[in-house]
């Protein structure tokens, strides 16, 4: 005797599954602290849920052929949902405006086609939709922050193959048609269902325990680094990424050289601990403040994480791009902290341009994050050994 499960049972279960993986990751985030991140891929089960009941309705109801296409244009919109949130725990924008209307091109193309298309209604849209995010989740979860994490890069290759599916599955709808027995044996209905069943799943807890691994480790920062302070001109990290991508663009276009100056407070966890968070949020405000005061005037100034500012600047004329971060550190070193004069700040300092480093913000801030770890181990050389405190090590930048 064969066991068949038709397409409906098949259909329930698997919304079933995703109801269940939903609410448990929607109450999770909540529980721990909703940021970007989890409301964006908390919509992924939200859309997933919805398609999903959209399909039961285009399954059990002949008439309701749109609901195939709603659907469709959900379960879309649901992976991009998965690549805009891995994009922001990269610290990179979402790009909802591609996300949102691919899922609005797929729900076109269903409808226009009208009824008479039944489970098949947009497809092609549908399969080639998938492909694509599947395939930009999956780098983007290997790669930047991101890439450190275990369950990410299970994440990674799981997309991987759900991107050679979909891919394949597209070029055999063309070329073979659902009726062909080949095909539907492998990308027809059933096999789909179960296979995005254990996506699902597979997504639920691999994007839980990111999840978790995120908010420690944000809790850990939060802890070491302090608070974010708001300074009057100075931008927060992700307007100051958007201004710098558009500075960046223009400098290609000009061929301006750019200049990108870190500069990081040092030694804020033991500030805390022996002064207290106050003294050390004193510290952060200190530094943004000098930093903004030393700045050239045009410079782009902003505040990227608690201890780190960040300056975007034309390379100097008449100037060394390293006189312009001595004078910040030394700005920083002799000024008291507080009325008490309990310490005095310190900073690392990490240069980057676009001369040697390109244009991209994502190799130039690097480029300067490396410079401000050697900054790092250089001071902390000399005060192993006695000495002062290092400079940066750079070559002297400047437009002559």
């Amino acid at each position: 005797m064969t066991l068949t499960i038709d397409l409906s049972t098949l259909a329930i279960v698997n919304a079933l599954i995703v109801l269940v993986c939903g609410i448990a990751f929607l109450l999770e985030t909540i529980i721990r602290r909703s940021d970007e991140v989890g409301r964006l891929w908390s919509m992924f089960f939200v859309g997933m849920i919805f398609a999903l009941i959209a399909y039961i309705v285009g399954a059990s109801q002949p008439d309701a052929w749109w609901a195939f296409a709603a659907g469709n244009g959900a379960f879309v919109c649901s992976l991009g949902l998965i690549w805009a949130g891995a994009r922001r725990a990269n610290s990179r924008r979402a790009f909802l405006p591609l996300v949102i209307p691919a899922g609005v091109v797929t729900v076109g193309s269903g409808l226009l086609q009208g009824p008479g298309q039944g489970y098949w209604t947009g497809a092609i849209e549908l399969f080639t939709g998938a492909a694509l995010f599947c395939g930009l989740s999956a780098v983007e979860f290997a790669r930047g922050a991101l890439r450190r994490l275990p369950s990410a890069r299970v994440l990674s290759v799981g997309l991987g193959v759900m991107t050679v599916y979909y891919a394949t599955r597209t070029i055999g709808f063309v070329v073979l048609g659902p009726d062909d027995p080949t095909w539907d044996a492998v990308y027809g209905a059933a096999t789909s269902t179960l296979i995005e069943t254990a996506l699902t799943a597979l997504g639920a807890m691999t994007l839980s325990s990111m999840q978790a691994d995120r908010f420690r480790k944000t809790a850990v920062l939060d802890a070491d680094y302090g608070t974010r302070v708001t300074i009057d001109g100075i931008v927060g990290a992700d307007d100051f990424r958007s201004q710098a991508e558009s500075w960046l663009l223009r400098a290609i276009r000009g061929r301006t050289t750019l200049v990108l100056l870190l500069v990081e407070l040092a030694d804020l966890a033991e500030v805390n601990t022996a002064f207290g968070r106050a003294a050390g949020d004193a510290a952060i405000r200190l530094t943004g403040r000098l930093a903004l005061t030393h700045a050239p005037t045009a410079a782009l100034v902003g505040h990227l994480t608690p201890r780190r500012f960040a300056l975007l600047m034309e390379l100097p004329s008449n100037d060394a791009v390293e006189g312009i971060a001595d004078r910040i550190g030394d700005a920083v070193l002799s000024t008291p902290v507080d009325e008490q004069d309990r310490f005095r700040a310190s900073t690392f300092r990490g240069i980057a341009t676009t001369r040697t480093y390109g244009a991209r913000y994502d190799d130039l801030f690097r480029a300067a994050s490396d410079a401000v770890a050697v900054d790092k181990a250089a001071a902390r050389a000399l005060a192993d050994r006695g000495g002062a405190t290092a400079s940066p090590a750079e070559p002297k930048l400047s437009g002559n």
